[in-house]
């Protein structure tokens, strides 16, 4: 590993499987010391026991991406613990299937935007300061190829990561004059908790991927790790894809 996140301090939402999990392994092999965040508390701790073997340094904070008060304590624990914050992965998600005219709002939306959407919002606007007082940090937000390519049955999903590429638009600019650097990554059908290898759905969705096979986590956290880095030093309010080739059909 040549060490690009030497020394820095990254927080990883939605860490305890796929994508984010994928992520945190790959920093702290990078040398980033990694907060990690999900709600389950086995997996967590798994997770930076694994890291702490590895030679790595990470601390788990047990938390809720939907709740206003796990995201403060999220925040303080990393500031508390390492004293700056440089590097911010919003990657918790959720994702629900369902007829539209079934759909529930309470039941089928509302859920979807707050782990999508509102704490993406939320834990953005939290560790802003922090990197402003630095002058510099770097803030990768996980959307998704349905931020460009309409999926039946999934509304609220495919409106929530199209709310979210635009939303890392719209921060890119307004702090690209501070060392903000805030960029997304659109990944295409990758394997995971969401998308279990060999289910109905990833056999469904391999035959519009031109490569023919979904995404590996590793894959995924591969191009976040570009853009969390300095090597990404001109790149911001970019959408990173990394669909396969699904998108160029």
């Amino acid at each position: 590993m040549s060490r690009r996140l030497n020394d820095k301090v990254a927080i990883v939402t939605g860490a305890t499987s796929g994508i984010g999990r994928a992520t945190a392994l790959l920093f702290a092999a990078e040398g980033a010391k990694v907060v990690v965040t999900g709600r389950r508390a086995e997996q967590g701790a798994s997770l930076v026991d694994e890291i702490r073997k590895a030679g790595g340094e990470a601390t788990f904070v047990q938390a809720d991406a939907t709740k206003a008060d796990d995201l403060v304590r999220l925040v303080d624990t990393a500031m508390k613990t390492y004293g700056r914050i440089d590097i911010l992965i919003n990657n918790a998600g959720v994702l629900k299937t369902f007829n539209f005219l079934e759909m529930d709002e309470a039941r089928d939306f509302d859920p979807v935007f707050e782990t999508n959407v509102r704490s993406y919002f939320r834990l953005t606007k939290l560790v802003l300061p922090h990197m402003l007082a630095a002058g510099k940090g770097a803030i990768v937000n996980i959307a998704s190829i349905a931020s460009e390519t309409a999926v039946p049955f999934h509304a609220s999903y495919c409106a929530s990561k199209g709310a979210i590429k635009q939303f890392t638009k719209a921060i890119a600019l307004e702090y690209a004059t501070s060392g903000i650097r805030v960029n997304a990554v659109l990944p295409g059908l990758t394997t995971s908790d969401m998308v279990p290898e060999g289910s109905d759905f990833e056999k469904m969705v391999i035959s519009t991927v031109p490569m023919g096979r979904a995404a590996k986590a590793l894959e995924i956290a591969n191009g976040i790790l570009f853009l969390a880095s300095d090597e990404s030093s001109f790149c911001t309010g970019t959408t990173l894809v990394m669909d396969g080739g699904a998108t160029s059909q």
